[in-house]
């Protein structure tokens, strides 16, 4: 469940201050050895208030995982608008290249990222991540098949579930990977995956 609306009324900084607490007592503890009453108190509130604006720790842990999703989207903010097939995964190839320079630089999202998918899909927020991770991935194939970049022989949604599937195999290999592999022996490896995405959605044969 999303955040109660009086969460979102907060003054920016207040919400932040709640958010970061939040965020570091889930990356610690996963959302399971979480506890709502560690959070209450890293964030210097009264408990009435943090149920105020949360009904409970699975609320607040969805307002993260939202807010980490909310931080992914500004980091590709601001990339040139594609007019043609090259550019479309010029502009794949520079977003991907933002997010994975987030990712590699913020232990705390590495961490949240293990305990999401550790999780499963049981948890509503990490459900609700993938729908809407999955809406996304669809908007950005329908964009590619208008410039002539993906492949329009499989129904679209049968491209958005697949792409998504690879994408989420993709994150939660280097979630577990970013813990103990040097930075030096991953950051190799993203074109190599981008080109593996790149082959499952580029036109073929009589499309090309």
């Amino acid at each position: 469940m999303p955040p109660l609306p009086r969460f979102e009324k907060l003054p920016p900084e207040k919400r932040r201050l709640i958010l970061d607490a939040a965020a570091a007592e889930f990356a610690e503890h996963g959302f399971e050895g979480a506890s709502f009453n560690r959070i209450i108190a890293a964030a210097g509130i009264s408990k009435g208030a943090m149920y105020y604006y949360f009904a409970d720790k699975a609320d607040a842990y969805g307002a993260v995982l939202d807010d980490v999703l909310d931080q992914m989207r500004e980091a590709v903010t601001g990339l040139p608008e594609p007019t043609d097939a090259d550019g479309f995964w010029a502009m794949i190839a520079a977003g991907t290249g933002r997010l994975d320079e987030a990712f590699f630089s913020n232990e705390q999202l590495g961490a949240l990222a293990r305990g999401l998918y550790q999780g499963g899909g049981s948890n509503p927020a990490y459900r609700r991540l993938m729908a809407q991770s999955l809406e996304m991935v669809e908007g950005m194939i329908a964009q590619g098949q208008t410039l002539g970049a993906v492949r329009t022989d499989l129904p679209r949604d049968l491209l958005a579930e697949a792409t998504t599937g690879l994408m989420v195999a993709i994150d939660r290999w280097f979630a577990e990977a970013v813990a103990t592999t040097p930075m030096g022996e991953l950051e190799p490896l993203v074109p190599k995956v981008l080109a593996m995405t790149r082959d499952l959605l580029e036109p073929r044969g009589a499309e090309r």
